[in-house]
C-alpha cells in the first residue's frame, strides 16, 4: 500500500493514482466505521439487566426525552453538556421508535420508577444515540484524511487518518451513546476548514471571498461542538491562529465572522443558553465546580492532570503512537510549518485546561487526537521520502506503532473491540454465582453499573430512590444479597462488618467499584474523607482475606483507566472459609 499511494501523479483521469485518491477516504471511512460497529451492542439489555453498563447512558437519554422536535421543544432543562447530542438522540430515537416500535408500558421512561420503564425500547434508542456516535468517530477519521492532505501527500493524509480510525479509545467511546465523539468530530470540521485559510501543498491561500466562507464554517462548527460539549468552543483558537499565521489583509472580518458565527451555532444547537438562561448558568457553573473538585474517590490520590492525561494518551492511543505524533507535531512547528503551529495553538491552552481539573477521564484527551494524527502523517510521510538512516526508522517504528507495539494501535482497537463483542466480566460472574447456588452473595458497595448485576435493574439511574433500589436489592437478588447498611439505612462502602460479622457464603465485586477505595490505603497527605475511607478500605482487606478465599475472577487484566474499563473491569468472587 505504501509503494502505491507514493507513486508520482501521472495524468489521465483514469490512472491508478487518481482512482486510489478518489477511493481511499470513503474506503478509509468505511473502515473506520466498521470496525465501529463491532461490538456496538455492548452492555445494551439482556436477559441478565436491563438498563446498559454505561453509568451516563441513561442520564442521556432521560433528559433527551424532555426535547419534543414536532412541538418546537428544545429546551431540555439541563445544562451539563450543550443540546445538541440531546436533540439528535430523540431525533433518531422517534426514528427508531417509528419503524421498530414504540414502549410497551407508557411512557416508557421514568427517572424514578424503573417499572414504568420498557428497557428493551430504551436499549433501543441508546443503540441509535450509539450509532451517531459510530458515524461520527468515523466521520472525524475521515476529516483528519483531508485536513491532512491539504500539507501532506495522499501517504501521510492516508496514515494520518488509519491512525486515528484506529486509536483504541476513540474505538470503544464511539460505541457509547455519550458526546465526546461527535463534539470531537465537530472540532475535526472546524480545524480543518480553519487550516483552508493556510497556503496548502497544492495551493495558496484562499482569496477575500473564499476566505470568510471558510472562517465561517470554522466557526459554526466550532460552535456545534460547543453545543454539544463546552470545551469545543477552543477549536476557534485553530481558527484565529490560522487567520495570524497567514497574514491574512481581511483578518479583522474573518476572526469577527468567526467568531459571530461559532456564537450563532451554539445558540442554535443550545437554545436554553437564551430562552433558559438561569437554569443554563446553574448548570453550567455546576459542571464547572465539578471538574474543579473531583468525582467522588475516584480520583482521589492520583497525579496531577498534566501527568495523568500523559498516561491517558499513552493508553488511550499507545505509547509509540503518543510518542511519535507529540515530537513530530513540536519538530513541525519548529520548523515553522503554519498547519502545526495553528494546531499547537489549540493543543496547549486545551492541555492545560484540562490539566487543572481534578476530574481526569480518558475521554478529555479526545480533542487533540485530531492534531496528533496529523502530526502522525506528517511523520511518517517525512521519513519515507528520507528512505534512509533515520528516515527508515522513523517509518519501521510508526508502522510498529500503528500495529500495536507494545500495545495500542490495531492490536489495541482489535483486542478491545473483543472484548465488546464478547460476554461482559460481569455476565460471565453472575452466570457462575447462579451455577454455584450460594446461600447469599455480599455486596461491597451498593449495585449500579459498577457491580455484578445480582437483580435485572442493578444499573438503573442513581435518580432511582434508594429505599427503591434496596428493595429491589433484597427481593429480586438471585442469589440472595446481603449488603451492609449505615444505621439510618443509608448505604455503605467497603463496612468491615460484611466480612467480618455478616459472613455471607460469597462475596463478589469489581474492580470499578473496589480499586479506587482501596488505592487510598496506603496514601500520605489525604483529605479527612479521603483517610478515614483509606483507613476503612485497610481494614476490609485484612478482614475480607483473614475470613474468604479468592475462588474465580473474570476478566482479562488491564490497564486501569476509568472510562476505559467500562467494558472489561475485573470481577473478584471470594467464598467463605469455613462455608461447606
Amino acid at each position: 500500500m505504501c509503494y502505491i499511494l507514493s507513486v508520482a501523479e501521472t495524468p489521465g483521469p483514469k490512472s491508478l493514482y487518481s482512482r486510489w485518491r478518489k477511493a481511499l477516504p470513503w474506503v478509509l471511512f468505511a473502515f473506520a466505521l466498521g470496525i465501529r460497529l463491532v461490538g456496538i451492542s455492548w452492555g445494551l439489555r439482556n436477559d441478565l439487566h436491563n438498563p446498559s453498563y454505561h453509568p451516563d447512558e441513561a442520564v442521556i437519554f432521560g433528559y433527551s426525552r424532555a426535547i419534543v422536535p414536532g412541538q418546537g421543544q428544545f429546551v431540555p432543562h439541563f445544562y451539563n453538556y450543550g443540546t445538541l447530542y440531546l436533540t439528535l438522540l430523540r431525533i433518531s430515537s422517534d426514528i427508531t421508535t417509528t419503524y421498530s416500535g414504540g414502549p410497551k408500558t407508557q411512557p416508557g421512561w421514568s427517572w424514578t420508577n424503573p417499572d414504568a420503564t420498557d428497557w428493551d425500547w430504551v436499549s433501543r434508542c441508546d443503540l441509535s444515540g450509539r450509532i451517531i456516535s459510530a458515524v461520527a468517530g468515523a466521520g472525524t477519521a475521515l476529516a483528519v484524511f483531508f485536513l491532512a492532505l491539504r500539507f501532506l501527500d495522499l501517504l501521510g493524509a492516508s496514515i494520518a487518518g488509519f491512525m486515528l480510525a484506529i486509536a483504541p479509545a476513540h474505538v470503544i467511546h464511539s460505541r457509547f451513546q455519550t458526546v465526546d465523539i461527535l463534539a470531537t468530530f465537530f472540532i475535526a470540521l472546524s480545524t480543518l476548514y480553519a487550516l483552508k485559510l493556510l497556503p496548502g501543498r497544492e495551493e495558496g491561500p484562499p482569496d477575500a471571498k473564499l476566505g470568510l466562507k471558510f472562517a465561517a464554517l470554522a466557526g459554526v462548527f466550532a460552535g456545534l461542538s460547543a453545543g454539544t460539549k463546552y470545551t469545543g468552543i477552543l477549536a476557534l483558537l485553530t481558527l484565529f491562529a490560522a487567520i495570524g499565521l497567514a497574514q491574512r489583509p481581511t483578518w479583522l472580518r474573518e476572526a469577527a465572522t468567526g467568531g459571530l458565527a461559532a456564537l450563532a451555532a451554539f445558540v442554535a444547537s443550545t437554545p436554553g443558553f437564551v430562552l433558559d438562561s438561569s437554569k443554563f448558568w446553574q448548570d453550567f457553573s455546576y459542571e464547572m465546580q465539578h471538574t474543579a473538585t473531583g468525582h467522588g474517590f475516584v480520583f482521589a490520590g492520583t497525579a496531577p492532570g498534566y501527568l495523568f492525561h500523559i498516561v491517558n494518551l499513552l493508553v488511550g492511543m499507545g505509547p509509540l503512537l503518543t510518542v511519535i505524533s507529540v515530537l513530530a507535531l513540536l519538530w513541525a512547528s519548529f520548523r515553522r510549518h503554519y498547519w502545526a503551529l495553528a494546531l499547537l495553538a489549540f493543543v496547549v491552552p486545551y492541555y492545560a485546561m484540562i490539566a487543572r481539573a481534578e476530574v481526569k477521564f480518558l475521554r478529555y484527551t479526545f480533542p487533540m487526537y485530531v492534531a496528533l494524527a496529523t502530526a502522525f502523517g506528517y511523520a511518517f510521510e517525512t521519513g519515507w521520502r528520507k528512505k534512509k538512516g533515520v528516515g527508515q526508522a522513523t517509518v519501521g517504528v510508526s508502522m510498529l506503532a500503528l500495529g500495536g507495539i507494545p500495545f495500542g494501535g490495531l492490536r489495541g482497537a482489535v483486542e478491545t473491540t473483543g472484548y465488546m463483542a464478547g460476554q461482559d466480566p460481569r455476565d460471565a460472574a453472575i452466570r457462575y454465582l447462579r451455577a454455584q447456588s450460594p446461600k447469599n452473595v455480599g455486596l461491597i458497595v451498593d449495585p449500579w453499573y459498577w457491580s455484578v448485576p445480582m437483580f435485572p435493574d442493578a444499573p438503573e439511574p442513581r435518580s432511582v430512590p434508594w429505599p427503591l433500589r434496596l428493595a429491589q436489592l433484597q427481593t429480586q437478588s438471585n442469589p440472595p444479597a446481603l449488603f451492609a447498611l449505615a444505621p439510618d439505612g443509608s448505604p455503605t462502602q467497603l463496612d468491615i462488618r460484611l466480612p467480618r460479622d455478616m459472613k455471607p457464603e460469597m462475596i463478589a465485586y469489581t474492580s470499578l467499584e473496589y480499586d479506587p477505595l482501596s488505592r487510598l490505603a496506603g496514601l500520605k497527605d489525604l483529605a479527612p474523607d479521603q483517610q478515614a475511607m483509606a483507613n476503612q478500605a485497610a481494614e476490609f482487606k485484612r478482614a475480607l482475606e483473614s475470613n474468604y478465599t479468592l475462588e474465580a475472577k473474570f476478566g482479562r487484566s488491564t490497564l486501569h483507566i476509568e472510562d476505559l474499563e467500562y467494558i472489561q473491569p475485573t470481577v473478584y468472587v471470594w467464598r467463605l472459609k469455613t462455608a461447606h
